[in-house]
């Protein structure tokens, strides 16, 4: 059975416990998230939605919701990387809308659906506080070394 690398179990240890500085940088760039839950090839989170990024009718901007998707993806292409020097690079981003994303949070569940040598493709549902699909996201990962 393949693991998550030490280094990467750490980065997503500490997300999950808070107060690091990805953290740090996710709450200023992008809003408040909670890592609640990681594995081998999947995460939930949920995502506290404030005023900042709200539009004038209070729903998400669809491009602030992309960007989230970009972050989410990434940490669960995370969860499957084996070695400590292995990272990646977005190299494609698909956000499909069903509803809108808006106050009070939005529950994300990210699952990697393929692994390669050289790619990781995730997919990643944004969900309702009552669990209707808001957005889902289709994402490749391309694998590099440090």
């Amino acid at each position: 059975m393949a693991k998550t690398s030490e280094r990467h179990s750490g980065i997503l240890d500490g997300y999950k416990s808070g107060g690091t500085r990805f953290n740090e940088w996710a709450e200023k760039h992008l809003g408040l998230f909670r890592l609640t839950d990681w594995e081998w090839g999947k995460l939930s989170m949920e995502w506290e939605i404030d005023d900042r990024f709200l539009m004038p009718d209070g729903v998400m901007f669809g491009g602030h919701v992309a960007s989230v998707a970009d972050h989410v993806a990434g940490l669960a292409a995370m969860t499957v990387l084996e070695t400590n020097d292995d990272r990646f690079r977005t190299s494609r981003l698909e956000t499909s809308f069903f509803r809108p994303v808006m106050k009070p949070k939005a529950l994300i569940e990210a699952r990697v659906v393929n692994a390669s040598k050289s790619l990781i493709h995730v997919e990643a549902d944004f969900l309702t506080p009552d669990g209707k699909l808001a957005a889902r996201v289709a994402a490749v990962q391309m694998k590099r070394s440090a």
